[in-house]
């Protein structure tokens, strides 16, 4: 089956199944991602490998636009009213799924030695990585959410704002932990150092490259004097995709580039709102529907049995964590009781962060030894996260009362 038949197929599958989730007041991603696992080449092989390669570009300019959009949900202003807050929030609930699954997965290995087939050192050094794993969330699940049921409210924002703030983090978190794994692995301090500031330099590059493009993109509209929604599309799809090759060029973290230049937009540049609005209103449901169709080709079924232990144990500790750390971070803040109460609800999914961070770990070859067993585990971990997260997101938005469930038809038109 050729690409394009294959593409213009899933999309009116899946299409069709999140239409019938959403008239039973369920979210539509996932019945977007349940297609993607049915139709992957790891379930019933009816699409090629060749096929979801040839689709990975696409996937990565989808993934661009969600961290734009998260990216635009930081403005200054109102962060500055809940800066305390979400401060301690994003520090928490990174902090403790990190150190919930590292010691819960050492404890294990100590408790059940033959589950895991490693030496100490290599299960020190698995457990610190998927600690480091679970603190990223997904934002392409939680804004889907929100905009399908138009979510509004103190605990939306704060939601949008910390997913954003603790992407940035899993990423340092990550790096940090490559550094540990550099010196435990006895590499010497000159391999320490290099990948200090090969961290250092995918973060500022990417900070630094989003703000570059985002004051090139202004400079544009004034130039060409931008103004109808047509040429506006094709300027933000132009500027977005040219950001992501740029990326790719200087090998610095795409996510963390589309971010910045998200954040920079709506807080420096006078057609922020043109710009959100046109992103929200033309593009986002073909956006979500692509993203986690293709994204959703790449996860394994067969990896929840593979590694039942240890998937298990990282998305049960990531949980509690991630609840746990919200809850007293928004405590220690002082924060509204409906944002202690329900914003780590909107903390679970993840996808394309960890999926691409561990890639990045399992390409290296000093890494080995854990690399397939490390990806197993997220894999599985995705799958179950992608699924339960955006009903966990909806209910806990619904529990807040930020959810405008009589409107929710009319942005999709059904």
């Amino acid at each position: 089956m050729n690409i394009l038949l294959t593409n213009g197929f899933l999309l009116l599958i899946g299409y069709s199944a999140g239409w019938l989730l959403d008239k039973v007041g369920l979210p539509r991603v996932i019945g977007y991602i349940a297609v993607s696992i049915l139709f992957s080449p790891n379930t019933l092989s009816f699409i090629t490998p060749g096929v979801i390669q040839a689709t990975d570009p696409l996937m990565e300019v989808c993934l661009a636009f969600i961290a734009f959009e998260v990216g635009g949900s930081l403005k200054w202003g109102k962060i500055k009213k809940h800066e305390k807050e979400i401060v301690y929030i994003t520090l928490l609930a990174s902090l403790f799924p990190f150190v919930f699954i590292s010691a819960g997965i050492y404890l294990f290995f100590l408790l059940f030695p033959s589950v895991l087939p490693f030496d100490p050192l290599s299960v020190l050094l698995l457990a610190l990585s998927l600690g480091a794993l679970a603190s990223p969330t997904a934002p392409a699940g939680i804004l889907a959410v929100m905009h399908q049921f138009k979510a509004r409210g103190k605990v939306t924002d704060t939601i949008m704002e910390v997913v954003a703030l603790d992407d940035a983090l899993g990423i340092i978190l990550f790096s940090l932990t490559m550094v540990i794994f550099s010196l435990f692995s006895g590499d010497g301090g000159g391999m320490i150092i290099h990948e200090i500031f090969l961290a250092l330099y995918q973060i500022c590059g990417a900070i630094f490259l989003g703000i570059g493009m985002t004051v090139s993109m202004n400079y544009f509209v004034h130039f060409f004097k931008i103004e109808g929604e047509g040429q506006w599309i094709v300027l933000i799809v132009a500027f977005i995709t040219l950001c992501v090759g740029i990326t790719k060029l200087i090998q610095v973290d795409e996510l963390m580039a589309c971010m910045a230049m998200g954040v920079m937009m709506v807080n420096k540049s006078d057609q922020h709102k043109t710009v959100f609005k046109i992103v929200e209103r033309y593009t986002e449901d073909l956006i979500f529907l692509l993203f986690f169709l293709l994204s959703g080709l790449h996860l394994n079924i067969a990896t929840l049995t593979q590694a039942f232990y240890l998937v298990t144990i990282f998305v049960i500790l990531r949980t509690i964590g991630k609840f746990t750390g919200a809850s007293v971070g928004a405590r220690m803040a002082k924060a509204d009781r409906k944002i202690r109460r329900y914003t780590a609800g909107g903390l679970l999914p993840q996808a394309g962060v960890v999926i691409g961070l561990v890639l990045n770990i399992r390409a290296k070859a000093e890494y080995q030894a854990i690399a397939e067993v490390l990806m197993t585990t997220i894999v599985g971990a995705v799958i179950i996260h992608e699924l339960v997260g955006p009903v966990a997101a909806k209910y806990a938005l619904k529990k807040a009362g930020e959810l405008r469930l009589g409107n929710r038809r009319n942005k999709s038109g059904d």
